[in-house]
């Protein structure tokens, strides 16, 4: 029977075959099985500036487990962003339904939740249609992708500590598809562009 790779081994992999430099740490913190940290940052040449970082940390909040494309962005600390896919919780929720963004779009915004403290600033990002089109493609690839801005704050390599960043991400798992993987630097970069 053949085994089966580690996530940190497809990353290696994925990282290999791309020509991406990747750094692995990993830190005991726990004397029981499955309690270790792992942190994988990958750098991507072809884009400049951009990590993506995947973890498994000891912390016991959402984003225990988490992986994406960071990206720093000249944008003000005080503007907060976190895109998700509606799901049918989302929907019967009206507490929930009157705090969302939404962008005016009826097919985008039934399948997208949008929760931001800058209503101005977020509908000129996402208000574009062709924009809408490219975080619809992307967000319907897995449940648990998500958009942020000064969401998750990873052990970020020392270049961006204290910078603000552009995320996207999925919680719960690690992007182990290259495939996946290009798509959220490939829509990080049309997003970048709009930020700035």
């Amino acid at each position: 029977m053949e085994k089966s790779l580690s996530s940190v081994e497809i990353l290696n992999n994925i990282a290999k075959r791309a020509g991406w430099d990747i750094q692995v740490t990993e830190n005991q913190r726990h004397f029981r099985v499955g309690h270790n940290e792992r942190y994988v940052i990958i750098k991507n040449p072809g884009i400049s500036g951009s990590y993506f970082i995947s973890a498994q940390r000891v912390n016991i909040d959402k984003y225990k487990i988490y992986s994406g494309i960071f990206f720093p962005i000249n944008s003000s600390a005080n503007y907060n962003l976190l895109i998700k896919n509606r799901n049918p919780l989302d929907k019967i929720n009206f507490r929930k339904n009157r705090k969302r963004f939404k962008t005016g779009s009826s097919s985008f915004d039934s399948k997208i939740n949008i929760v931001t403290n800058n209503s101005f600033k977020t509908h000129k990002i996402f208000g574009n249609a062709k924009v809408q089109m490219e975080v619809l493609k992307f967000m319907k690839r897995n449940c648990g992708l998500h958009i942020g801005f000064n969401e998750i704050n990873p052990k970020f390599p020392e270049e961006l500590k204290g910078k603000n960043f552009l995320s996207l991400f999925i919680t719960m798992e690690w992007m182990l598809e290259k495939e996946m993987i290009d798509a959220a630097f490939n829509l990080a970069v049309i997003l970048k562009e709009k930020f700035n």
